[in-house]
């Protein structure tokens, strides 16, 4: 394995990127390569680090909303709110 992507797998790897054919590539050459394993532990745990250290930040309010509109109604679904059928004044029906 070259340097190149000795680096890169180790920094696959400890994002979580890995899988199939890969992973198991890569975790046999870390069994082999004491110094890969070594490398790859590093960078997972600095990885780990990182992210404890940005700041955490709610979505604006509208962004939100739809993403929650598009979670609970894909485009091409058939499924439609109430808000949608004409003369729908926002109360409930019944």
């Amino acid at each position: 394995m070259s340097r190149e992507l000795w680096e890169e797998s180790a920094a696959l790897h400890a994002l979580g990127l890995l899988a199939g054919e890969e992973l198991i590539r890569f975790r046999r050459e870390c069994r082999e390569d004491q110094g890969l394993h070594e490398f790859s532990v590093l960078l997972r745990d600095v990885s780990a680090q990182l992210v404890h250290l940005a700041p955490s930040e709610s979505p604006p309010a509208e962004l939100r909303e739809r993403l929650l509109e598009g979670i609970a109604c894909p485009r091409g679904s058939s499924y439609f709110h109430p808000k949608d059928l004409p003369g729908w004044g926002g109360k409930p029906i019944g």
